[in-house]
């Protein structure tokens, strides 16, 4: 089976469309070294603002983390494909991450779920829970959601978090890398 031409590339992008340097970074929103690179992530596009180097993040679903589906249908219910509130909100999750991963999720029930998610982006946004929660069930929130996850597959990305650099894929920077570690390899690329 093909995989649809989606409406829009995947991933939510920081920086220039047309960067020498793109970082390619999937993601996943209950991963707990997704959560440990992300302010490394968020430091990285900072420090190459303005400066030919992009971040797009691309964020999926990986089979054991249950949970991260519905949050990753109210982080594109949330953002509406504007790249800043995607990050923002993003930020705002992981940093509540403890609240719906397995072990505390164990025993709550799908509706638990949907109203953490809710009540997350009334605390983040101060959107009405009810609306919220019908974007979230819409089907373009549906399809948005479902793109990344079928491009990474073209990627061969099975876990997360998987980094590419200028579509490489044997990068030597992880979820354990500091920002001195992604200028070590960013530097040498970037023009002189």
């Amino acid at each position: 089976m093909t995989i649809p031409i989606p409406h829009r590339p995947s991933g939510f992008l920081l920086g220039d469309t047309a960067a020498q340097i793109t970082i390619d970074a999937f993601i996943d929103i209950q991963c707990p070294h997704s959560r440990t690179i992300w302010p490394t992530l968020l430091n990285v596009a900072k420090y190459y603002q303005g400066k030919p180097v992009s971040l797009r993040v691309h964020l999926i679903t990986l089979s054991n983390h249950r949970q991260a589906w519905d949050m990753s249908l109210g982080l594109f219910a949330l953002a509406e494909e504007d790249a800043n509130k995607f990050f923002d909100f993003a930020t705002f999750i992981y940093e509540r991450q403890a609240q719906f991963y397995n072990g505390s999720f164990l025993h709550k029930t799908h509706n638990d779920l949907i109203n953490l998610v809710a009540d997350f982006a009334n605390e983040h946004s101060g959107v009405a829970r009810e609306s919220f929660v019908q974007r979230m069930n819409d089907s373009d929130i549906y399809v948005q959601a479902r793109t990344p996850i079928r491009y990474a597959a073209t990627k061969a990305v099975w876990a997360t978090p998987t980094l590419f650099i200028n579509n490489a894929g044997n990068v030597p920077v992880d979820h354990h890398s500091s920002l001195a570690d992604w200028q070590a390899v960013i530097e040498p690329l970037l023009p002189a």
